[in-house]
Order: C-alpha cells, then structure tokens, then sequence
C-alpha cells in the first residue's frame, strides 16, 4: 500500500486554517457580547485577541487581518449597542479600542520580523558551520592523501593517519585491527592512540586479546560488509563481546571503517569516545573515502616486498650466470655444457 507524506506546506495550510476558524469563533463571540451591552460600554480591546491568535499563527496576513477585522467590529458595534451615555464618551472608548488594537497588531508584526530575522540568523550560523564542517573534512582528505603518499614506514603513517582523524573528531580512542593474510580473521594490533593510556588501559588489554570474524563486533561488522559502522553506546550494543570482558571499558560511542585494497578489506580502524553518540552519516561517508586512501599505505608495502624479492632473485640468476662464466673458462677444468653447471648451482 503506498503512503504520501505529509507535506510541510500541507501541515501549513491546516495549521492556518485552524487559527483563521478560531479568530471567527472568537469575532463572532465578542460581536455578539458587545451588541448586548449599553453603547458607552466598549468590548473593542476584546478584538486583540484576533491580532494574537494572528501572533501564534506566525503570519503577518492573519495579524494584519484580525487588526482590520477588530476594527471594523468595534465601529460596527457603536452602531449595534443600546444608548447609554454621552456621544462623545462612546467615540473615545471605541477609538481607544481602536488604538489598542492597532498598537498591539505593531508590536506582533514587530515580534513577527524578529523572529524571521532570527530563523534567517540561524540558518546563516548553519551554513556557516556546514562550511566549516565540509572544509574540515577536505583538509583531512587531503593530509590522508599526502600521507599515503609518503615513503614513511607503514605502522608510522598509519599512526599518523589515526591521530588526524582523533584530532579531527575529538575522540580519544583509536586502535587498529589487521586482517590475517587471506582468513577471515581480525587481529588485533599494538597500533594506538590513545589519550589516556591508564584510564583506558582494561579497554585495550580486552581488545588486544580479542580476535574477529566476519560479523562479529564492531570489526566483524565492517569485515562483513567492507563498509563503515556506527555504534551509539557500545555497552548497550548486543554485538559487541568486548564490553561483556570487561565491566568498565571506558568507552561509550565506536565506529569503525575499512583499510581496503580494490574489493578486499585489509585492516579496519576504530575510534571510541567515552560518552554515547548519534550516528554521524557525513563523518562514516568522509571515513569511507579516507579508508582507500590509506590502501595505497598497504598496496604500496605489499608491491614493495614484491619488488624486493625480484631483486633478490635477480642478484640470485646472476651470481649464477658468473659462476658458470667461470667454470666455463677455467683451466684444467673438462668442458662441459652451461645447462649442466647450471644445474650443479642450483
């Protein structure tokens, strides 16, 4: 069955529309209570109640409007009362009703712009904080970037990287999870940062002895998925075997996002503050991006071991290339074909 949401223009419009009943329920009521009066006997101040309900409605058309509709009802009424006292003390009670009603629909029209002046401050300090926000974000990218770049060795630059993001967020636990080789197995590292080591010392024993399969706890998570993870209060979390070690692990709030090299998830950071916090959708989508930067960190180890064993088996085929150069040429020595000093070398 399809749903249609409720449009905020439509909320409006109903909101509107139930003020405007009140002010005629509320004119109507007042007209009449004024017409059953003696003529000196004013109810005109009574019409600001329109100009109010215009107020709490927050439209300027409806205050604006209960202002002339107060108006002409309490001229009305001068003419619709009993006689009872002088003429010119009528005209100076409705004419004050008048007055009041007008000076009160100022002051709600008054009210009115301060209060869009302020929505419209308000929305300019967001923005503003939103820029914030999204520069902070690009600074952070681009120091990853140039520290994925840099010949620094792997456990340093990841140090770095991890102190970065805990500057960043303000979060002062961050700890590193490395895949074993092709299992499917987190373990943990001796890769820390932490702002207090004695305050969060039970919570880094517990997770230095803690292992992870795909699914399980914060990292299984992210291994599972090869996406980033948000856990608001850890010790609340059914997932999360390391609170259930350790009775006070010092840490609230987690998240966590993949190391990745192409489709394959290599190692998994995690960060913890001490306090519970909402998902943050923007900071996981920044971590997401940051996490293949930091690949290149890993791609670039693992190309180098590779390059390094090349060379290794080149010094290797030409230390033999010379010895058969020199069994070859030597003297007294019978002739006898490279294939076979070849394989006397190997």
């Amino acid at each position: 069955m399809n749903t249609n949401p409720i449009s905020p223009q439509s909320t409006f419009q109903k909101t509107t529309l139930i003020y405007v009943i009140g002010m005629v329920v509320c004119a109507l009521t007042i007209s009449v209570i004024d017409g059953m009066l003696p003529r000196g006997v004013s109810m005109g101040e009574a019409y600001a109640i329109l100009v109010l309900l215009g107020l709490m409605a927050k439209d300027k058309r409806l205050v604006v409007g209960g202002a002339i509709a107060g108006t002409i009802l309490t001229l009305e009424g001068f003419y619709i009362s009993e006689p009872g006292v002088a003429l010119w003390i009528v005209e100076i009670n409705r004419a004050l009703a008048i007055l009041v009603i007008w000076l009160i629909a100022v002051l709600a029209l008054a009210q009115l712009r301060f209060l869009d002046d302020q929505q419209e401050s308000e929305k300019m300090k967001r923005a503003y904080e939103q820029l914030q926000q999204e520069t902070s974000f690009l600074q952070l990218n681009q120091e990853i970037a140039i520290l994925s770049n840099t010949n620094d060795p792997v456990e340093d630059a990841l140090k770095q990287a991890m102190q970065k993001i805990c500057d960043h967020t303000g979060w002062p636990v961050a700890h590193l999870y490395l895949r074993d080789g092709d299992a499917d197995t987190l373990s943990p590292s001796k890769i820390w940062i932490l702002k207090d080591w004695t305050h969060f010392d039970a919570f880094r024993q517990v997770t230095e002895s803690s292992k992870f399969v795909p699914g399980e706890g914060l990292p299984g998570r992210v291994l599972a998925s090869s996406q980033a993870a948000w856990i608001r209060d850890v010790t609340k979390d059914s997932n999360f075997p390391r609170a259930k070690i350790a009775e006070q692990i010092g840490v609230k709030a987690g998240f966590a996002f993949p190391i990745l090299i192409g489709p394959k998830v290599v190692a998994v950071m995690e960060f913890f503050a001490e306090d519970a916090i909402e998902l943050d959708a923007k900071l996981l989508h920044v971590m997401e991006s940051i996490g293949y930067l930091l690949g290149r960190i890993f791609e670039r180890d693992h190309a180098g071991l590779k390059r390094g064993e090349y060379e290794d088996h080149l010094r290797r085929l030409y230390g033999r290339m010379k010895a058969v150069r020199e069994l070859e040429n030597g003297s007294g020595v019978p002739q006898r074909t490279a294939e076979g000093i070849h394989e006397e070398l190997r």
